[in-house]
């Protein structure tokens, strides 16, 4: 037989074959996070939007007026299961007459006097579902005690569902014209704030926020 006829079969060291079917479900369960994480959460968007459009209802029936509104998404950073949304509201009546025009205590949430905790059951039922569906598809390296890429994708995901639905809210006119509108997280400088403050609200409020939290603005 002439050498030029051999057919040269690869001989693969034993175990060659699942270590490629390994590698094959990884790439494909890799793939289905990154495309989850990509895409958009209507449920939870429509969620948020209904039940802070009730609360801003039930405010408004018993003759409460505010000048700002915020809502406070749990914080995967400092909580294990973030799966619940607060929001805050300030009158002009809550401002100390001396802060009144001063911009860190009008636009800060954090110095802000009413926060608001329950009535929101169908959106943290939602983040609930949100959050479940994440760990499903994601794991964390056990010797990791920080944010993976993959979790910061999460945390972002949700911040664009909030701000969504704020959007909806503002345009369908829940919220009164000029009403200051952020997603905030207490001391923090996460990107979403400047974004919504950005997004919600007019160029002179928004300039004024930015004056004082936003160095770039």
């Amino acid at each position: 037989m002439s050498v030029q006829n051999i057919t040269h079969v690869p001989v693969y060291p034993a175990g060659f074959a699942g270590y490629i079917t390994l590698a094959t479900q990884k790439m494909t369960s890799h793939d289905q996070l990154q495309a989850w994480l990509n895409s958009d959460a209507p449920e939870l968007v429509a969620a948020i939007a209904a039940d802070i459009q009730r609360h801003v209802c039930e405010l408004r029936s018993s003759g409460d007026s505010f000048y700002g509104y915020a809502a406070l998404p749990g914080d995967y950073c400092t909580q294990p299961n973030p799966a619940s949304l607060v929001v805050a509201f300030n009158r002009e009546s809550d401002l100390a007459a001396e802060h009144s025009n001063e911009p860190y205590y009008r636009y800060s949430v954090d110095e802000w006097q009413n926060y608001v905790r329950d009535g929101f059951e169908n959106t943290n039922s939602a983040l609930e579902s949100q959050l479940s569906e994440f760990k499903k598809l994601h794991t964390r390296a056990e010797d990791s005690y920080q944010l993976d890429k993959h979790e910061i994708a999460f945390i972002a995901k949700t911040n664009r569902a909030v701000l969504k639905a704020l959007m909806e809210l503002k345009t369908n006119r829940t919220f009164a014209d000029g009403t200051y509108l952020i997603i905030w997280f207490s001391d923090s400088e996460d990107e979403i704030m400047n974004e919504s403050a950005r997004a919600l609200n007019t160029a002179q409020i928004y300039e004024q926020y930015a004056s004082e939290f936003h160095a770039g603005g």
